[in-house]
């Protein structure tokens, strides 16, 4: 279970930084959710006792969980125009 925090805080972080960010910024924030999710999550877990190499791992999974989120926005993101589009063909008038 604790292997699934990084991955979900990723998803979470991934998703709220593609949704509100671009250029630089959505680059710079990326990083930072990384290395907040996978630290916390070393942290919160107690695995920094047995060894520090355990937040290397944490960061890989904040990083997969950031590319899910980054994926899932896209789809939403490009769902939602396409309902957009379909919307406005539909309404506007026949010629």
């Amino acid at each position: 279970m604790d292997e699934l925090v990084p991955v979900i805080l990723g998803i979470v972080f991934g998703a709220l930084i593609w949704l509100n960010t671009t250029g630089r910024t959505c680059f710079a924030l990326s990083v930072a959710g990384v290395l907040v999710s996978g630290v916390a999550a070393t942290v919160l877990s107690g695995e920094y006792v047995a060894s520090w190499i355990y937040v290397l791992l944490d960061l890989g999974e904040a990083a997969l969980g950031l590319a899910l989120g980054f994926a899932i926005a896209h789809r939403v993101l490009r769902s939602r125009a396409a309902g957009r589009r379909d919307v406005a063909r539909r309404s506007a008038p026949n010629r």
